[in-house]
């Protein structure tokens, strides 16, 4: 399979809505994925995710929190057939922005990205909810290690805005 890498993701929340970045392919069609990407030599985790929210979104990070480390493994995923065989361990954070307004969208998007796109938090968890049940009731697609992961986190921590934070702190 090759090397096992490190991956970083940024979860972006403001106002009741999630900031994703639009792909489309000619077999898995148009689906939504964090804004992220691999690890390069000599670059720490946080240069990681600052460079790839930079590229994918032209925009700069204020703030991060590490939220979980999840690993993804490509051949056990439903993009198998596409996608080419990864092994990573990704490092999902809690992200802010500088400025509340719109994203410009990055110079350098990844490949695949048509764009970047923010989708209310009630339509995530819909989402999830619903396409446990069928595939024909969702209203955004979502890769599966994806999909899981937004049905954990809102399981296990639902959004309650507060003062400053976006997220409950755990305990």
């Amino acid at each position: 399979m090759g090397e096992i890498r490190n991956a970083v993701r940024a979860l972006i929340v403001v106002d009741e809505r999630i900031l994703f970045i639009k792909k489309e392919s000619p077999d898995a069609g148009v689906y939504y994925v964090l804004p992220g990407g691999a690890q390069e030599p000599n670059e720490t985790l946080e240069e990681t995710l600052r460079r790839e929210c930079e590229e994918e979104l032209g925009a700069a990070l204020a703030a991060h929190r590490l939220l979980c480390v999840r690993e993804y493994i490509s051949g056990n995923h439903e993009y198998s057939h596409i996608t080419k065989k990864v092994h990573a361990v990704e490092f999902i954070y809690d992200c802010r922005l500088p400025e509340q307004g719109d994203v410009p969208g990055g110079a350098h998007g990844d490949e695949a990205q048509i764009g970047i796109e923010w989708l209310p938090v009630s339509d995530v968890i819909a989402t999830v909810e619903h396409s446990y049940f069928s595939k024909r009731h969702r209203k955004y697609v979502f890769p599966q290690a994806l999909h899981d992961f937004l049905g954990e986190y809102f399981a296990a921590n639902p959004l309650e805005p507060v003062a400053s934070t976006v997220f409950r702190e755990r305990g």
